[in-house]
């Protein structure tokens, strides 16, 4: 009886004290570690985020990037922070759902060490071809591979990375070979299919935008299951010749395992105000992508679903990083 006396005396106290935490959160100022260098998707991301909620929270943000390991050292950094809503991780699709299946071991678990907060922004990457390629569609791109099987190449930003597999999803569902070139980078891979070195490339908006404009490269689809706002003009590779096919670049924001509930709440209204302010919308369309800020399960549903997807694209294909 006594046991359950204290027992419950704690449980009570814990409520009150977490309760309270919520209520004073933030007390100090809130660090944002970004997994890649500055200059990318994700570090725009993250400025947006330390330009607007100290307006809200009242509390400095401060951006700290923390690249390397294909985005697992920041990851591990915000793994193994206090989980008191003062160290977030702002990242990609890579660490959080591919990672764990292309590298031999991570220091952390990414679903169970980095619960989902909210995904922030997401696009759809862009399917693009040398302009010498009599390829306009996805169609052409799919006969033109299989009447020419290992002619075609394609350029991404390294081994195990979301472009990467993207296109071998694609290899997967079409049926058709396409050899892999990796580049150190998605801006030298861009460039690579620029100088006719590759054929192709799946590329992120940012990085693939200035050559389509002046005709450097040619746009011929996007990856997303739906049409991007960005480039509502661009058809999907399911309504272009792929049924079912459909994938999202993205960014989200996750935090360190057991940081309270209500903390998250707060986090995840003050993320999300930012994210519908109309000139954040209008910041992040420039770039190709689309402002979200979903709801915590939603994000967490996604992050499940994707994990099960890549894992079986690497099983499938036998992609490893050494």
């Amino acid at each position: 009886m006594k046991s359950a006396i204290v027992v419950a005396s704690l449980a009570a106290t814990l409520g009150l004290t977490f309760g309270a935490q919520a209520q004073q959160y933030p007390t100090k100022p809130i660090r944002l570690v970004v997994t890649f260098p500055p200059g990318g998707s994700t570090d725009f991301t993250a400025r947006i985020l330390a330009k607007h909620l100290p307006a809200t929270l009242n509390e400095t943000v401060v951006v700290d990037n923390r690249g390397g390991g294909g985005g697992n050292i920041g990851s591990d950094i915000v793994a193994k922070a206090a989980p008191d809503g003062h160290t977030l991780l702002v990242t990609t699709e890579g660490p959080m759902t591919i990672n764990s299946s292309v590298y031999p071991s991570l220091p952390f678990h990414p679903i169970r060490d980095l619960p989902a907060i909210t995904q922030l922004i997401k696009y759809g990457n862009m399917v693009v071809v040398h302009p010498s390629q009599p390829i306009k569609s996805i169609k052409e791109l799919i006969a033109r591979a299989k009447a020419q099987p290992g002619k075609l190449s394609y350029s991404h930003p390294g081994v195990g990375t979301g472009n990467q597999l993207a296109v071998e999803l694609f290899k997967m569902t079409a049926g058709v070979d396409i050899i892999s070139v990796p580049y150190k980078g998605g801006g030298p891979a861009v460039v690579a299919a620029v100088g006719n070195e590759t054929q192709m490339s799946f590329a992120t908006p940012p990085s693939a935008l200035p050559h389509v404009k002046p005709g450097r490269l040619r746009a011929i689809a996007v990856t997303s299951a739906k049409r991007s706002v960005a480039m509502p003009d661009l058809p999907t590779i399911a309504e272009n010749g792929l049924p079912g096919y459909g994938v999202d670049g993205w960014v989200g924001l996750f935090a360190p395992a057991g940081v309270p509930p209500r903390v998250i709440e707060r986090i995840h209204a003050e993320v999300a105000k930012v994210l519908r302010r109309p000139d954040v919308i209008a910041a992040v369309l420039v770039g190709g992508s689309e402002a979200v800020g979903n709801p915590v399960a939603e994000m967490r549903a996604t992050i499940l679903r994707e994990t099960a997807m890549w894992a079986k694209v690497v099983k499938s294909t036998g992609i490893k990083v050494e």
